[in-house]
C-alpha cells in the first residue's frame, strides 16, 4: 500500500465520525457508548459500525470498481458490528459473547440476525473508496435470542407431538360364544350361637390423696434486643400524583453502566423491577429500560408518557454496576405507584446515568 492509499484511508476514517453522527441524529441527551469497531446508542436501543472497502487495483471498468469496493466496506462494517455487538452487557454478569461461546443456536442465530442488518449510509470518496454504516436493533429478534428462557416466568417449552395413530385391526364377523349360565346362590347358613359369660364385678380402688401443684418461681425478664432497621430518609419521588404512567431513575454519578436486564433493588437486595415484573413479549417488543444523559429529557420522553416518577437512585450494584439500588422510603414507594399502574409491566422505564 503506497503513502497515496494509506492517506486515502486515513481521511476516509476521519469523516466516519462525522458520518456517523448524522447519519444517526443524535440528541443532545441520547446516551452512546463506545464498544470495540462500533456504537451503541442506549437511548435508541440499536448498534452501529462502519466499514470501508477500497477498489481493486485493476478493475475491468468504473462501475465494477464502485460495486466491488461497497461489497467489501459492507462486509467489514458487519464484521465490525458483530464485534461490537459480542460486547454488549446482558445483565451485571453477562456480555453477548458469553451466550454465543456456551451455545452453538445462540451464536448461529446472533450470527444471521448481524448478517441482515440495514444499511443506514453509503459515502463514496474522492479516491473510489466507501464507507458504509450498519445499524442493527437489538429489540426483537436479537433481544429474544440472548433473553434466558425462564425470563418473565415463562419458559419456552417445545411444541407437543402427537402419536401416530395406531392401526385398528378389521372387525371380527364371526358370531360370539355364548355367556355361561349365572352361578345359582347358595342358601344362607344359621350363624353358630355365641354363649355370653359373666360380667365379673369391679373391685373398688382405694383413693389416692392429690398432690398439690407447687407455684412456678418467677425468672427474671431480660428486655428484648431491639431488631436493626435500614437507615431511613426521606423519598426523592418528584411526582405530581395520581396515577403513575412511567419511571425515571436519577443514577448519575453512581458509576451505573447500561446493559439490556437492569435490575431495581431496595436495599435488602430485593428485586423491584426486571425479570419478576416483566414478561418476554413486554421485553421483546419494548426493551426492559430506556437510557438518557439528563432528567428532564428522559421524563419528556415518549416511553414514559406523560406523568412518569423520578427515582434518585442511591447505589449501583452488581459485579459490571448495571443494577441500581433504591432507598428504603423510595422503594416502598416505588412498589405503591406500581400497584396503581401497569408501568413497570410495560417497561416504561427509563435510567440517567
Amino acid at each position: 500500500m503506497n503513502r497515496r492509499v494509506v492517506m486515502a484511508v486515513f481521511l476516509s476514517m476521519s469523516i466516519v465520525g462525522a458520518g456517523l453522527t448524522g447519519a444517526q441524529t443524535l440528541g443532545p441527551s441520547d446516551a452512546v457508548e463506545s464498544l470495540g469497531s462500533g456504537t451503541v446508542n442506549w437511548t435508541t436501543g440499536e448498534v452501529y459500525a462502519t466499514g470501508i472497502g477500497a477498489p481493486p487495483a485493476r478493475p475491468a471498468n468504473a462501475a465494477q470498481a464502485r460495486a466491488m469496493a461497497e461489497r467489501a466496506a459492507q462486509v467489514v462494517a458487519l464484521r465490525n458490528l458483530l464485534e461490537t455487538v459480542k460486547g454488549v452487557r446482558v445483565d451485571s454478569e453477562t456480555v453477548v459473547e458469553n451466550f454465543m461461546t456456551k451455545s452453538d443456536v445462540i451464536r448461529t442465530k446472533v450470527d444471521g440476525i448481524v448478517k441482515g442488518a440495514r444499511i443506514v449510509k453509503k459515502q463514496f470518496m474522492s479516491d473510489g473508496s466507501v464507507e458504509v454504516l450498519v445499524a442493527m436493533p437489538m429489540k426483537g429478534a436479537f433481544l429474544n435470542t440472548v433473553l434466558p428462557e425462564t425470563f418473565g416466568g415463562t419458559s419456552v417449552s417445545p411444541v407437543p407431538v402427537r402419536p401416530a395413530p395406531m392401526p385398528q385391526k378389521p372387525a371380527d364377523t364371526r358370531p360370539a360364544p355364548p355367556l355361561p349360565e349365572p352361578a345359582r346362590p347358595m342358601p344362607p347358613q344359621p350363624a353358630p350361637e355365641k354363649k355370653a359369660e359373666p360380667v365379673k364385678p369391679m373391685q373398688p380402688q382405694p383413693a389416692q390423696p392429690e398432690k398439690k401443684a407447687e407455684p412456678a418461681k418467677p425468672e427474671p425478664s431480660q428486655p428484648l434486643p431491639a431488631p436493626a432497621l435500614p437507615p431511613q430518609s426521606p423519598p426523592s419521588v418528584a411526582f405530581q400524583g395520581g396515577v403513575a404512567t412511567g419511571l425515571v431513575i436519577d443514577g448519575r454519578g453512581l458509576g451505573l453502566r447500561p446493559a439490556l436486564l437492569p435490575k431495581v433493588l431496595d436495599p435488602r437486595g430485593q428485586e423491584i423491577y426486571v425479570g419478576q415484573v416483566v414478561t418476554r413479549t413486554n421485553a421483546v417488543e419494548a426493551g426492559v429500560a430506556g437510557y438518557a444523559k439528563d432528567v428532564n429529557a428522559a421524563a419528556n420522553n415518549f416511553r414514559v408518557t406523560d406523568n412518569p416518577a423520578v427515582i434518585k437512585g442511591v447505589q449501583a450494584a452488581g459485579a459490571a454496576r448495571t443494577d441500581v439500588v433504591l432507598g428504603q422510603a423510595d422503594a416502598q414507594m416505588l412498589r405503591d405507584l406500581s400497584r396503581r399502574g401497569d408501568f413497570l409491566q410495560n417497561c416504561r422505564v427509563i435510567i440517567v446515568y
